[in-house]
């Protein structure tokens, strides 16, 4: 066997493992969609619900998980707007930040212990406390709609809030 042989075979070999593990990887990848609109999530996510974050689930240092969310919390279903009832204790997988205590508007798929709103666009903080009497009766529309605007208002006051701290540390730099 000569040096040619011998390069054709090992790139060759090389090529093919590379090939395998490109098809492997893109297997497992999850697909992260863009946002298209509320009315289109609305229509496309079979369960909204309303769900308290108890806290981060302990992690298993046995199994590696590629492509995992950043966030794969403990919760318990307060309220679901669209999907089957469930009110027993799940789990949630997003990259949306979550703070153990809060209350979240999620979006998103159900498998029977896992709640998956893996976009940041899915996950919508709603605060500590969250009375199910806001929203009750009303159509999901309604719903919706009380929820954004409470979550419109915590937002107003939170830029406020870093409005004047900004402020306060530019009095300092000037």
């Amino acid at each position: 066997m000569d040096w040619k042989d011998l390069f054709f075979k090992f790139y060759m070999k090389n090529t093919l493992i590379i090939f395998i593990l490109l098809i492997s990887f893109s297997a497992i990848a999850r697909v992260v969609a863009p946002f298209v609109g509320w009315d289109n999530l609305i229509g496309v996510s079979p369960y909204i619900a309303i769900v308290h974050c108890c806290g981060p689930t302990p992690p298993d240092s046995s199994v590696m998980v590629v492509g995992a969310p950043r966030y794969d919390y403990e919760i318990q279903p307060i309220c679901i707007l669209k999907g089957k009832t469930n009110m027993n204790p799940a789990r949630l997988w997003t990259d949306h930040e979550l703070r153990p205590g809060e209350n979240c508007l999620i979006f998103g798929y159900y498998d029977g212990r896992v709640y998956q709103a893996y976009e940041e666009y899915r996950v919508i903080p709603l605060g500590n406390n969250f009375s199910t009497n806001l929203i009750a009766s009303k159509p999901l529309g309604g719903q919706l709609k009380i929820l954004f605007k409470m979550r419109v208002e915590q937002l107003d006051r939170q830029m406020q809030a870093e409005q004047a701290e900004k402020e306060r540390l530019k009095e300092y730099i000037n």
